[in-house]
């Protein structure tokens, strides 16, 4: 009994100090989301993870991790944001939580976004429009990443619903800001017609709604795009409309202006009125001291100069060009102007400093290649340990997840474990209550055998009286007989003395009686007290081993439940290693812990591409173009799958597969060639059963010839294919024609006896020289 009420007075102890630590770490948070110091936020939210993981409480975990990814983020420590936000998601994914997932995968995409890798942002972005279909501002989100990975075609898909929005709540600055990131985008892909058609929506809405800063903005864009298009007739004009706002309001930026008009001038055979516009610009940077931009423009000065064959004129401005470029460590402008020197200095006559200004231009240039090239290398490391990284981290996080469970388990076969030795001591105490109950049984049993003793000795002792009797009767005869005289003498004496012994006697049963009677009802209600307790026992241990047998059998459900669970988590990773990778590849993958890339001297490299994928995608909705993929791939998987071959990935429209290899055989080129004859037949036999299928013809290119195949890095899942071999077979799906099978004369020297085709001939391929190609009949 003092045990139970020490356990109590602890449990309850810890339940204090749980429900304190509980409201320190909410207080904690609440600081940190009042705080305006971000490294103050920080501190508060970490203080509040590492409370709420101790005492496990769930929302101060959650709020945790959320705002340490989202700081993380913003201060550039991708690495530790992305830890954060996938075991966020990963928490919170359990929970059904819709409404975090949101934030998580909306900061996940932005976080991609930041570091120039698109395409996971992408993934995250269209995770959260899963969440929420039809959200417009997750819709611009994407296209707005399908921008910075300077895919425009695929932008315009996702921009539909925002810029209808836009439009019907005639928001004009969300309107301008988009159709400007399309142009732009299309600019830098030189598409010129399709830059000018959007910056002509901005010139319609700015002509209408904007202001005049606008308006020469837009000018200034405008005549950008004619120049790169070549047509600077055009281009001078939108520039003159420009330097005409900028004549009746305060321009920011006139110096461009003017640089714009002083090139499209000379552009279109005015160079001397060109090089004044230019002459009017520097002024203007060097009131503002704007060196750099001074730099920049003094080289194109001196380069105008030279093709116009004023030689002294252009090296006057090349040497400033030279001087600024060296004060503001301009070094791109730097590089150039030295290349300009070396060519005025050769124009006149001074071989020896156009030999020198060469050479400071070769160093200068290789230096700044070299530094490229390293910063892409920089940027490559750093976009490849992120994106291993996250596949690290989720990895992780699902063997965590397997571990929890464990450990669940493990609690909860302890607790099984802890209920029947529960049941176990309630089962001692019930045989010790019977055990107490026989040995009450039998001190009743003892009480009854007194009582019949004291009957027997009752009975004894009335026998001695009744002898005794006797014993007085004869006595009496016997004196009467002899004492004839004195019996009349002592009759009354002797009766009197019997008279008192009778009642004497009858007062000994008397006593006897009532003794009995008493010891009677004392024993019947102690027998009546032991029966209630025995009762109120028995039933209490009735009502013990039932409530015992009910959670024995909830946790045991509990358990079996969890075992279920544990089982399809495993079988749900087993499946998904399988998807991602080989058989082959996995099963060396989870016996080792990694997989080595492996060499095939032979091995069958199968492309397909859709023809006019671009055109017919700016007609679909992004669902209608997903499901036209999905159909298509399933079906091409299938048929990879009869004739063994092994899918390596998809890109965009293209789908890749190989044959011979993980595992090696002989009939990779005949089983590639029968693939490709059953892919097209699908397509075909698709278009007849679906007369509005919208990918209605293909491509498709094999080759034979050595491959490396493996997976890269410890923990990144994705197994590919490379060498020459690939590169062939792609190529040769590019020269393909639509609805035809195009193949090296590799391959046909493998299937030639088998598949009949027809040659096309010797034809050049990009950096492969001279191949042979056949087409398949």
């Amino acid at each position: 009994m003092l045990f139970c009420l020490l356990a109590g007075r602890l449990s309850a102890q810890g339940l204090e100090e749980a429900e304190h630590s509980m409201f320190e770490a909410d207080n904690l948070m609440q600081q940190a989301l009042n705080s305006s110091s971000e490294g103050e936020r920080e501190r508060l939210a970490q203080q509040c993870l590492t409370i709420s993981r101790g005492i496990g409480h769930e929302a101060g975990v959650d709020a945790s991790l959320l705002m340490l990814g989202q700081i993380s983020a913003r201060n550039g420590r991708y690495d530790d944001a992305m830890e954060y936000l996938l075991e966020a998601e990963n928490r919170m994914r359990k929970k059904g939580n819709k409404q975090a997932l949101l934030g998580i995968y909306a900061t996940l995409g932005e976080l991609f976004t930041q570091v120039k890798l698109p395409g996971n942002a992408i993934k995250y972005y269209n995770d959260a429009l899963r969440l929420n279909p039809g959200n417009e501002e997750t819709q611009e989100k994407i296209g707005d990443a399908y921008i910075v990975s300077n895919k425009p075609d695929s932008a315009e898909i996702f921009y539909k619903k925002p810029l209808a929005r836009y439009t019907d709540q005639g928001n004009f600055p969300k309107l301008v800001q988009i159709y400007q990131k399309l142009a732009g985008a299309y600019e830098q892909q030189k598409n010129t017609e399709k830059s000018l058609g959007y910056y002509g929506e901005v010139e319609k809405i700015i002509e209408n709604n904007g202001n005049s800063a606008e308006r020469a903005m837009l000018y200034n864009n405008m005549g950008r795009q004619y120049s790169a298009a070549r047509n600077y007739p055009k281009a001078l004009e939108y520039f003159r409309k420009a330097e005409l706002q900028c004549t009746y309001i305060p321009c920011d930026y006139p110096e461009v202006v003017f640089a714009n008009l002083g090139v499209a001038y000379h552009n279109t055979g005015n160079p001397k009125r060109g090089i004044d516009y230019l002459i009017k610009a520097t002024r203007i940077l060097n009131d503002k001291k704007d060196y750099p931009a001074l730099a920049e423009l003094e080289h194109l000065i001196a380069t105008y100069y030279f093709k116009n064959r004023d030689v002294y004129n252009a090296l006057t401005h090349n040497d400033l060009a030279i001087r600024y470029s060296k004060s503001t460590k301009r070094r791109e402008v730097l590089v150039k102007s030295y290349r300009t020197a070396a060519d005025i200095y050769q124009e006149l006559y001074d071989f020896e400093k156009a030999i020198e200004f060469y050479r400071e231009y070769l160093k200068l240039s290789d230096t700044l290649s070299l530094e490229t090239a390293e910063r892409a290398q920089r940027l490559s490391q750093q976009h490849n340990s992120l994106t291993q990284a996250e596949g690290e981290i989720r990895f992780l996080l699902s063997q965590q997840s397997v571990k929890d469970l464990e450990l669940e388990q493990e609690r909860n076969e302890k607790e099984t474990l802890r209920l029947r030795n529960d049941k176990l001591a309630l089962e001692a105490q019930r045989r010790e209550d019977e055990l107490l109950l026989l040995q009450k049984n039998k001190e009743v049993d003892a009480a009854k055998q007194r009582e019949l003793i004291l009957q027997a000795l009752r009975a004894r002792q009335e026998a001695n009286l009744a002898a005794q009797q006797r014993d007085i009767l004869s006595q009496q005869q016997q004196l009467e007989m002899a004492r004839a005289a004195s019996a009349r003498q002592t009759a009354d004496s002797l009766r009197q003395a019997q008279e008192v012994f009778v009642l004497q006697r009858d007062k000994d049963i008397a006593r006897l009686e009532l003794d009995r009677e008493k010891d009677f009802r004392q024993a019947a209600k102690l027998f009546g007290v032991l029966g209630a307790i025995i009762l109120a026992l028995l039933a209490l241990g009735w009502w013990f081993n039932r409530r015992t047998n009910e959670r024995l059998n909830k946790q045991n459900r509990k358990i079996q439940a969890q075992n279920k669970e544990i089982a399809e988590e495993r079988q749900k990773s087993e499946q998904l290693l399988l998807n991602i990778l080989p058989d082959e590849i996995a099963s060396e993958l989870k016996t080792r812990g990694y997989a080595s890339p492996r060499f095939y001297d032979s091995a069958t490299v199968l492309f397909t591409d859709f023809v006019n994928f671009t055109k017919l995608s700016e007609q679909l909705s992004p669902q209608e173009l997903i499901d036209e993929l999905d159909a298509c791939f399933l079906g091409f998987d299938e048929i990879c799958e009869r004739y063994g071959l092994e899918k390596i990935k998809t890109i965009g429209d293209a789908y890749m597969c190989a044959g011979g290899l993980p595992v090696v055989n002989t009939t990779h080129p005949l089983d590639a060639v029968r693939a490709a004859q059953e892919m097209l037949a699908f397509l075909d036999k698709r278009n007849r059963e679906n007369p509005g299928a919208r990918f209605r013809q293909m491509r498709l290119g094999i080759h034979t010839g050595p491959v490396v195949a493996g997976v890269i890095g410890k923990n990144k899942f994705a197994y590919d294919i490379w060498g020459d071999a690939v590169n062939l077979a792609a190529r040769l799906e590019a020269l393909s024609e639509p609805g035809r099978i195009n193949i090296s004369g590799i391959t046909y020297e493998a299937i030639k006896d088998q598949i009949p085709c027809s040659y096309r001939g010797i034809k050049d391929v990009h950096n492969k020289g001279k191949v042979e190609m056949y087409f398949v009949d």
